[in-house]
């Protein structure tokens, strides 16, 4: 199992976005994804039409509560391959509760490693909060590989304490990082300053970036995939070469579930190509 967090702890940088793209394009290669929102503010969730983002039951709170297992909160989403676990607002309250329990930040990686949920899913992807939390770092105990957007250059500074919150949960440092430009091709001199700051700060930049994309910013309206939404364009693009950087970093990465659909992500629905190659 590989798991994938995509984190940052500013909001509106694009990060639930990103990790409901991810999870969808790894889903199309065959692969089993399990896309888990650990937001208490539960876009993904409300994106997927999976929860109203206030009922705990049925969602992760109930899970790490122990209420319900976490198999019984899994649900299955309208694309193949992918299945999701839901947030609510409950997890915010919940992760104030758990500060002072001994192991907090391990909570969901011992959730995961009892129910055996390696022997279903080739990949997880957690979309993190927003803020440093309880719950962020549960996000981060697990992870594999760290997925984090920058679209502004708050969203470079504010990744310092990112990271040392990463170090000292990691202290191994047995985990991999893409740092990805997003929603910045259209503001030139801010993608610039952008770019010196993660020069100055001696963090590279995936080779993969998210160009800004006015299909991406309707995408949560219709579902949440682009490659469902606007196949063919530049956010769809952009998401693909993401999900294969991400494929790349795992050598010798898992193979697609026998069972699951072969149909390569190249073979997309047809659709106008006026309207979404411009978008």
């Amino acid at each position: 199992m590989n798991i994938i967090t995509v984190i940052n702890a500013k909001g509106g940088c694009g990060k639930s976005t990103i990790a409901m793209n991810l999870a969808s394009g790894l889903a199309r290669y065959g692969h089993r994804v399990l896309l888990m929102d650990l937001d208490p503010q539960a876009q993904v969730t409300q994106w997927l039409a999976a929860g109203d983002g206030l009922t705990s039951e049925g969602t992760l709170v109930s899970a790490l509560t122990r209420q319900q297992s976490l198999s019984e909160v899994i649900q299955p989403t309208g694309f193949e391959n992918l299945s999701f676990v839901a947030s609510a607002d409950g997890l915010e309250d919940l992760g104030r509760e758990i500060s002072q329990t001994d192991g907090y930040p391990s909570m969901l990686t011992q959730l995961l490693a009892e129910e055996h949920i390696a022997d279903h899913f080739d990949f997880i992807v957690i979309d993190s909060p927003n803020q440093i939390s309880p719950i962020m770092e549960n996000a981060i105990f697990p992870a594999d590989v760290f997925i984090v957007p920058f679209e502004s250059t708050k969203a470079v500074k504010s990744y310092a304490s990112i990271y040392k919150l990463l170090v000292k949960l990691r202290s191994s440092g047995d985990f991999r990082m893409l740092h990805v430009l997003s929603n910045l091709t259209r503001l030139p001199g801010l993608r610039k300053r952008v770019l010196t700051l993660l020069q100055d700060d001696g963090i590279a930049a995936a080779r993969s970036e998210i160009r800004s994309c006015g299909w991406m910013a309707q995408v949560d309206e219709n579902g949440g995939s682009i490659f469902h939404y606007r196949p063919l364009s530049k956010g769809a693009q952009d998401m693909a070469a993401l999900v294969e950087e991400v494929r790349d970093l795992f050598s010798n990465g898992p193979q697609a579930h026998p069972e699951a659909s072969t149909t390569s992500p190249d073979m997309v629905m047809s659709q106008e190509a006026a309207e979404t190659t411009s978008a």
